[in-house]
């Protein structure tokens, strides 16, 4: 979503502001942002039009309290989105819908996913989310997800020529070797966080 520049700087000054842990203010971002509180109303007003923020009026004189929705932390970098489930394991159907989001520093190209399957034990275990980056290409050896005939899969990936070759970590699954051009590298591997029940416990997943 593309905002007018009035409107992004509000929402980069919300994100600076919860980056710092404070629980943002109308009052805190007019400081902040050095605009007249009647400005600032009508791009807090546009961000809530836009589903982006919710707006929580103190009454009486007091400041009123501004919370981004699950959007808004996406569009701020506030959070990765959860995208699904992908085996570790054979090649199946994997689909692409936000399930959640993993509260964490992100940026645009980022995306989670929990780990099925155990062909990459005991490097990525079953219900680990790893967090992928689309774009880059994968160097030689690098983990990336991965779409072949309609069906993604996590392996390491090795280029050779004309060909790509997927290895698992875990050695009782076979190696692939498949036309470089039949293979779409969906994202590739930067960081992972172990099992989802810790994720749980630490309150980072929410549910949209």
């Amino acid at each position: 979503m593309k905002l007018p520049p009035g409107q992004k700087r509000v929402l980069e000054a919300l994100s600076a502001l919860v980056r710092e842990g404070i629980s943002p203010t109308a009052h805190d971002l007019t400081k902040a942002l050095g605009l007249r509180p009647q400005s600032l109303r009508q791009h807090l007003e546009a961000l809530r039009r836009k589903g982006l923020l919710r707006l929580y009026p103190g009454g009486h004189g007091r400041p009123t309290h501004l919370e981004l929705t699950p959007e808004g932390r996406l569009l701020a970098g506030l959070a990765i989105p959860l995208v699904g489930r992908i085996p570790a394991g054979p090649l199946e159907a994997n689909g692409e819908e936000v399930e959640g989001l993993l509260l964490l520093p992100g940026k645009p190209h980022l995306f989670a996913l929990v780990v099925e399957g155990d062909s990459m034990a005991e490097y990525l275990l079953e219900g680990d989310l790893v967090v992928v980056e689309r774009g880059p290409k994968p160097r030689p050896g690098e983990v990336a997800a991965v779409l072949h005939e309609g069906r993604t899969t996590l392996k390491y990936v090795y280029p050779k020529g004309d060909r790509v070759v997927l290895r698992p970590h875990n050695p009782a699954y076979p190696t692939l070797e498949l036309p470089a051009e039949e293979v779409e590298i969906q994202g590739v591997f930067r960081f992972l966080l172990r099992g989802r029940e810790a994720l749980e416990r630490f309150q980072l997943l929410l549910r949209l």
